[in-house]
């Protein structure tokens, strides 16, 4: 029989609210979907799972891409939104089958203990709920006790991204430099705000504007290259900016680039690039992958591949797994500890009502400065 504790003076309420998508409009864009506020059963936590009420969640273009891009006809609505968050966990089951769920629940995310969580499930529930029941194990982790809990909203995504694409060039033979796309987003700042911090790599951001450039450099950025679009005007031509690209990585010994622009930025990439290097691709923010020079693939040995941070975390089995998720979880958190901590965020607030129009009216705009978060606790 499964049991469950709740914390002390909790009432955890039979209903909840939670964000569904409950269709894609015409599927082009976030703004032609429906997003509703739905009630629906507060989940029970299983054995090895704990409760979370839920302080605050971030929005990320992995949360929204997806939306509106299944067929108006898809069984998969209404979807739940949201893949990350952070909160306090209220209630966690009893455990069956064995002494590692019950360690798991009891010693790593007590009751009472503020955690940042992932959905390893989104079919059956996102991070814009006011709870969630996630495994001990592998959907929370404990934040540290002298941080706002709501300013730990954004410590997965990104945070573990920006190690593990450091941790991936490294192992690449990248050790000394990478190249990194949309350098400027909040990801990009703490790229280069990890390498400062770590002082063994060098990061060579490729941004489109100028002030975006001048924003990096602000954070202490050593190396930029501005693609055209309100740089300096020799830099309106790709060969121009190219040349320089080579250089720097020619000048650094960079043997990788991580790319999440896609579109020719790929192939532009890959011929900046030396013999058997390699360009990863992350993001898809000008679609498809294009201007690709077959003869770098076939005779000066670059090569294509991916970045995935579930694929990175989980690489090689649970048994190392576990250490890669220690470790990474282990520097994420000491970036969080202070007010100028590496993997902090900026954030814009909002409601769970007013969540749909923010993000419509951000996307309109440039979103470099601040990730909005949508808070559950009233403020």
């Amino acid at each position: 029989m499964v049991t469950w504790q709740a914390m002390a003076g909790e009432t955890i309420p039979r209903e909840m609210k939670r964000l569904v998508v409950t269709s894609p409009g015409n599927g082009v864009s976030v703004a032609d979907c429906t997003v509703e506020v739905q009630t629906v059963p507060t989940p029970r936590p299983k054995p090895g799972e704990v409760l979370i009420k839920v302080v605050a969640a971030p929005v990320n273009p992995s949360d929204y891409g997806g939306w509106y891009k299944s067929s108006p006809k898809s069984t998969a609505y209404p979807m739940p939104m949201g893949k990350e968050g952070c909160g306090v966990v209220v209630a966690s089951a009893g455990y069956e089958g064995g002494l590692m769920w019950g360690m798991t629940s009891s010693f790593r995310c007590p009751i009472g203990t503020n955690v940042g969580f992932v959905i390893t499930d989104p079919a059956s529930q996102g991070s814009y709920s006011e709870y969630v029941a996630v495994s001990a194990l592998t959907g929370a982790f404990p934040m540290p006790p002298d941080v706002p809990i709501e300013d730990c909203a954004s410590f997965f995504v990104n945070p573990y991204t920006a190690v593990g694409i450091i941790d991936t060039a490294q192992r690449a033979g990248s050790t000394r430099a990478l190249v990194n796309t949309a350098a400027a987003s909040q990801l990009g700042q703490m790229l280069n705000r990890l390498a400062i911090a770590r002082g063994d790599i060098e990061i060579i951001n490729v941004v489109r504007r100028k002030e975006q450039g001048e924003l990096l450099e602000g954070l202490g950025a050593k190396h930029v290259i501005v693609t055209g679009e309100g740089g300096n005007d020799d830099d309106d031509d790709a060969d121009s900016w190219k040349a320089k690209l080579k250089a720097k990585v020619a000048d650094l010994g960079a043997t990788c680039a991580f790319d999440a622009v896609s579109g020719d930025m790929t192939g532009h990439l890959l011929d900046c690039m030396p013999r058997g290097g390699v360009v990863y691709l992350y993001g898809v923010l000008a679609g498809r992958a294009g201007g690709i020079d077959p003869l770098d693939l076939i005779y000066r040995r670059k090569r294509l591949d991916a970045f995935y941070l579930s694929s990175w975390l989980h690489e090689g089995g649970t048994m190392r797994m576990i250490p890669r998720m220690l470790s990474a979880g282990g520097t994420v958190n000491s970036g969080l500890r202070s007010p100028d901590g590496w993997c902090r965020t900026e954030f814009a607030d909002t409601t769970m009502e007013g969540a749909h129009a923010e993000i419509v009216r951000l996307l309109g705009t440039s979103i470099t400065g601040k990730k909005l978060r949508i808070r559950f606790d009233g403020r």
